[in-house]
């Protein structure tokens, strides 16, 4: 299962590649066609921007060609939008120290002309990129200076990045609690604003959260739903951290063989994107499952190759790579190299966890704290004098209402007579409704037994009959009208009268065929795979038939004497415009003749293909490997 949903998955986004390789090609063509300068400068911005996640090492060329064209200013504004795509390209690229710098020019410049805005979208890259390399006091000056920001002007998308990053950052210094608590914030941001990518963010991050907090179950619930999420708007970049997180989480719980495919399946995703960051955080999760599962020489493979990455410098992967070298090579009894990455794990260590940055950080966090507390008071305070002013009115409106309430109470005694008198109206109105609705059950219980009646009175008449192309009409025609008397059935059973329960009714339904033909469970295994629908009468009818007409001929021709593992599956799944008819075997198949000829279609398949017109619906045979027949029915408006 997670072999196919990965290939649809990779399917998927290979037509969206091509889709977006034909949005940059179309652009490169123009470009040398385009004789304006300014044209053609934006013209490469646009390349730049576009390309600094899908080809970061050409959005830095499109950069060098701006760089070096005459009319671009310096320290202005549009050097600003340069600095991004080097900055972003350089980033992409594994490089963070470099793309630092850049993202630090930006916010120099654009605190320097009091640009907020542009300053605070600087400061929140600077915050991130401090984070990822380690240095933790740094990266809280500039996410906290952010979220300030933003509390004042920021949107609510902006506000709920800020949260997201907060929990991040408390996540890099271990301090999980505080953490959660941010992510759940900004998830509940995000399902405001129906924001699928930030919510599939906020969820793997609370799965691995609550797998540190040894919260399993919630950890797993998390993790499901950003892997649904992603199944709305995939990205193999999400799911690299679906994978990894949740092999984080069955090595928690001791599941080291399923640990070891999910982290696999994550590197495999990594090493053809191209953060190296992320791709050394899987290679870091594949040395800690294999030192788990003893397996010390393939996890120092993968723990060296994170200390071969230098161009991003993370002092934080560095600290966990020197750390599980020293376990694998002190499992192997090579203490002189287990010392040795012990050391460096140390020195690496107390440079992020001092004691002096520890400090730093509990005390602009308790002022962050405070402030957000002050506005908070001062909110109050405001809605105090609301409430005082507010209530200075309503003494004069207070006069006033008292006279009012006297027309009231007389304007109240002639509406609760009006309403006595409507209620009884309403009272007659229901009963009689309730009538109805009896009625109409009683017609279609009615109509159930009399259709009842008449398959029984053609199976006692396949008694006197000596024709076998006979018996087997009237066991049809009985087949047919059993189904109808089961929708019948249904209706006058369900307290709502205007739709059929279909998976009930397909239950019911493709049982009664079973039995009609005396088929044993051993015989001819069945699998349904029906979800919770409710369908009105008209598209039921002529989905029951079909139903039954692709059941009866699978279970009449589909399989020679002696088959073995015969299987029929039957399915009915609810997509988001229309419904997946599915009815499929491991037969012999359909004679090509029927599929390529009209005149050899029998009764039967003359009424699939005049119920499938009339639902609207498209069908396809596929004939290889047994019969499958898949039938897309158009939701009604």
């Amino acid at each position: 299962m997670r072999t196919a949903f990965t290939t649809c998955l990779l399917l998927g986004l290979w037509a969206y590649v091509n889709a977006q390789d034909a949005y940059r090609d179309s652009l490169e063509k123009v470009l040398p066609t385009i004789t304006s300068a300014e044209e053609k400068k934006e013209t490469l911005f646009v390349l730049g921007k576009y390309l600094v996640q899908r080809a970061p090492e050409d959005a830095e060329a499109y950069a060098d060609q701006i760089a070096q064209l005459p009319n671009t200013p310096k320290d202005s504004t549009e050097w600003g939008r340069l600095n991004d795509i080097y900055a972003a390209s350089h980033r992409w690229q594994g490089n963070y120290t470099s793309s630092l710098e850049y993202y630090q020019k930006n916010y120099d410049y654009y605190k320097r002309q009091g640009d907020q805005e542009n300053m605070a979208r600087s400061g929140y890259k600077i915050g991130t990129m401090n984070m990822y390399l380690g240095n933790n006091v740094l990266s809280q000056k500039h996410l906290m200076e952010v979220a300030e920001m933003y509390n004042e002007f920021g949107t609510a998308r902006q506000k709920a990045r800020i949260s997201n990053s907060l929990a991040s950052f408390y996540l890099s210094i271990e301090q999980y609690e505080k953490g959660k608590d941010k992510y759940l914030d900004a998830l509940k941001q995000f399902e405001v604003m129906n924001d699928s990518s930030g919510m599939a963010s906020c969820n793997a991050n609370l799965g691995y959260v609550y797998t540190e907090l040894g919260e399993y179950e919630k950890a797993e619930k998390h993790l499901l739903q950003q892997k649904a999420l992603n199944v709305i708007y995939p990205t193999l970049r999400e799911m690299g951290f679906h994978h990894d997180f949740m092999g984080l989480l069955r090595q928690e719980q001791g599941k080291l063989e399923e640990a070891y495919k999910e982290h696999s399946q994550a590197l495999k995703i990594r090493e053809n994107l191209s953060s190296t960051y992320n791709l050394c955080e899987s290679k870091l999760n594949m040395g800690s499952v294999l030192i788990q599962m003893q397996r010390y020489q393939e996890a120092i493979g993968h723990l060296k190759d994170v200390l071969s990455f230098e161009e991003h410098q993370s002092l934080t992967q560095q600290n966990a790579a020197h750390e599980q070298l020293s376990q694998a090579y002190e499992a192997l009894n090579q203490a002189e190299l287990a010392l040795g990455h012990y050391k460096s794990h140390k020195e690496i260590s107390d440079s992020i966890y001092n004691e002096e940055s520890i400090q730093i950080i509990a005390d602009k966090d308790a002022r962050y704290k405070k402030k957000e507390q002050d506005a908070e008071i001062a909110l109050l305070n405001k809605q105090n004098e609301v409430n005082a002013a507010q209530l200075k009115t309503s003494r004069t409106v207070l006069g006033f209402s008292i006279t009012g309430l006297v027309l009231f109470s007389i304007l109240s005694f002639y509406i609760y007579r009006l309403y006595k008198r409507i209620k009884g109206q309403n009272g007659i109105i229901k009963q009689a409704l309730d009538d109805k609705n009896l009625l109409i059950q009683e017609i279609h219980h009615r109509v159930k037994n009399n259709l009842q009646v008449i398959s029984s009175l053609l199976s006692l008449q396949s008694h006197y009959i000596q024709d076998e192309n006979a018996i087997k009409a009237i066991q049809d025609g009985r087949s047919r009208v059993q189904s109808m008397a089961l929708l019948h059935q249904n209706l006058y059973r369900e307290d709502d009268i205007t739709g059929v329960n279909i998976k009930t009714y397909f239950g019911n339904l493709v049982q009664e065929i079973f039995n009609s033909y005396n088929i044993a469970e051993d015989d001819i295994r069945l699998d349904m795979e029906i979800d919770a629908i409710t369908l009105d009468i008209d598209t039921v009818i002529p989905l029951g038939l079909i139903t039954n007409e692709l059941i009866t001929n699978a279970l009449k021709y589909a399989f020679e004497k002696g088959h073995s593992n015969a299987k029929i599956h039957v399915g009915l799944r609810d997509m988001v415009n229309e419904y997946h008819l599915l009815v499929q075997d491991n037969g012999k198949g359909i004679e090509d003749n029927i599929l390529t000829d009209d005149s050899d279609e029998s009764f039967g398949q003359q009424m699939i293909t005049a119920f499938v017109e009339k639902l609207n619906a498209e069908m396809t045979i596929d004939n290889k490997e047994g019969t499958t027949v898949l039938i897309k029915i158009p939701k009604k408006r």
